[in-house]
């Protein structure tokens, strides 16, 4: 997490919230997904001092601002009189954070008492040992100074994946392998809605969708403050299956939920064959409509709606990935895009996304031509915390202020929640911020991505929603408050 990334976003700075995101999950071998979640690992640094003292890491390996807590040191050869000191790039900074007492339990571990002030710098700090003889250890980037907090227990269960955050900060998503659905509020706590996946939530936060435990497109409505009660979606003739993957509100008030519903064939009548893109609309009477079909390009069989907007604009998946995406303006009228769109803003003007599925995807958007009202089919790329020479990372979300959050490869080759930003108030959209790089919760493992953002809010203060690595061990809900600088 080099200091050189962060300091590249001139106008952004960083209070912080905190909350946990992405990977794909698939009900069949044909169904389209989005986009792959994770990239290649890379050699976490670990530094060893001479004559068998070392220090290897720390837990718990991550602290909020304005705290103080116990930290315990792991390693080998620690005496009596050993001192544990934090480093910021190699230099102590006691104002920042201050040891107030190291006691040493065994050769293998010490415990030391520290306090992190309110304006300590969020970044990964280095740990060192010094013994009474003059020796010292230092274990590179083992604790991180975060603002990014997590979100009741983080979790109900294994790893966490957040989908979507609604303008009143509630988060929904999953937890565990299979899948139990979850929805966050601050005055429930994280609540468990069973076997299935929360995949959207409505930006009002009166109720949560995915899909239930048989791969049916579900709706949770919320009734009372922890409890929501699941609702199935209509279908369209031969539906086996499908998925609710974004939500947003009309101006009419009018809630839009996109996805898919898959298909079957007569020769296969229980078995997904053709995903569709489809559009459900809920009333003001609590009624649903039958999921209207977006067409697809001639020669495309596959298709999965990732975003919509008030305005029933939708992006999303084509086929396998082969034949990128598409933009629609309704039913019937699309652009294709080469790439893969995830997110569309409220008036239609910009699209977030990925290039092309594989290992090397890269942080992109789309545009719209304010004059001729065509959209440029061909991505630009956002830099990545680490810039060229680890270019990867997907943009998830959008605001109306242009605010773009995702995750990009940063210096150390591991990915990382990020933020940028897009003026698109021109006739060409301009980068004016970032990319920024959102602190998380310790340094991990090589393995697994460190952060991920996946929404963002439309109003400020802006609030970043997604999933951290705690301890290297498990991915947990956080939430980040963004403030911009004027």
């Amino acid at each position: 997490m080099a200091s050189s990334a962060q300091s590249d976003l001139k106008r952004l700075s960083l209070t912080v919230f905190a909350a946990v995101m992405l990977v794909t999950v698939s009900c069949s071998d044909d169904e389209v997904a989005p986009p792959p979640r994770t990239l290649e690992p890379v050699t976490v640094r670990a530094a060893k001092a001479a004559q068998g003292l070392a220090v290897s890491s720390a837990s718990p390996s991550f602290g909020d601002q304005a705290t103080t807590i116990d930290v315990h040191v792991l390693g080998s050869g620690f005496t009596a009189g050993a001192q544990a000191t934090w480093l910021l790039h190699g230099t102590a900074l006691p104002s920042q954070v201050h040891t107030n007492k190291t006691t040493v339990i065994s050769s293998n571990e010490l415990a030391a008492n520290i306090t992190i002030a309110s304006d300590a710098t969020l970044d990964l700090w280095d740990v060192q040992v010094a013994l009474a003889g003059g020796k010292n250890g230092v274990g590179s980037e083992l604790f991180e100074v975060t603002a990014a907090q997590i979100l009741g227990s983080g979790t109900t269960g294994g790893d966490a994946y957040v989908y979507g955050m609604s303008e009143d900060l509630q988060v929904a998503g999953y937890a565990g392998g299979g899948g139990n659905a979850f929805v966050y509020a601050d005055d429930a706590g994280i609540v468990n809605l069973g076997a299935g996946q929360a995949w959207t939530i409505d930006p009002l936060g009166a109720l949560v969708a995915g899909r239930n435990a048989s791969g049916a497109p579900t709706a949770w409505i919320r009734t009372a403050t922890s409890t929501w009660v699941p609702q199935v979606l209509p279908h369209l003739p031969f539906s086996v299956g499908g998925n609710v993957q974004a939500a947003a509100r009309a101006a009419d008030g009018t809630l839009l939920v996109a996805g898919f519903d898959d298909s079957a064939t007569l020769t296969k009548p229980s078995a997904p064959q053709f995903n569709r893109v489809v559009v459900w609309r809920r009333g003001a009477d609590g009624s649903w409509s039958t999921p209207q079909k977006f067409n697809l390009p001639s020669g495309v069989q596959r298709g999965a709606a990732y975003g919509v907007n008030g305005n029933g604009q939708v992006v999303g998946q084509l086929d396998a990935g082969a034949s990128g995406g598409a933009v629609w303006e309704d039913p019937v009228t699309l652009t294709r895009l080469a790439g893969v769109p995830l997110a569309i803003n409220a008036v239609g003007s910009l699209v977030v996304g990925a290039n092309e599925r594989s290992t090397n995807q890269v942080p992109v958007y789309w545009w719209r031509n304010s004059t001729t009202g065509t959209w440029a089919t061909t991505p630009t790329q956002l830099p990545s915390l680490a810039g060229p020479t680890c270019p990867r990372g997907v943009a998830r979300a959008i605001n109306s202020a242009g605010i773009l959050v995702g995750s990009s490869c940063n210096a150390t080759g591991r990915m990382q929640a990020t933020v940028w930003r897009v003026d698109f108030s021109g006739s060409v959209p301009v980068l004016t911020a970032g990319p920024q790089g959102l602190p998380g919760l310790g340094p991990g493992s090589a393995a697994r991505p460190l952060s991920n953002a996946i929404s963002v809010t439309e109003s400020e203060p802006f609030i970043i929603g997604g999933v951290a690595l705690a301890n290297g061990q498990t991915q947990l809900a956080v939430r980040w408050r963004l403030v911009l600088d004027r």
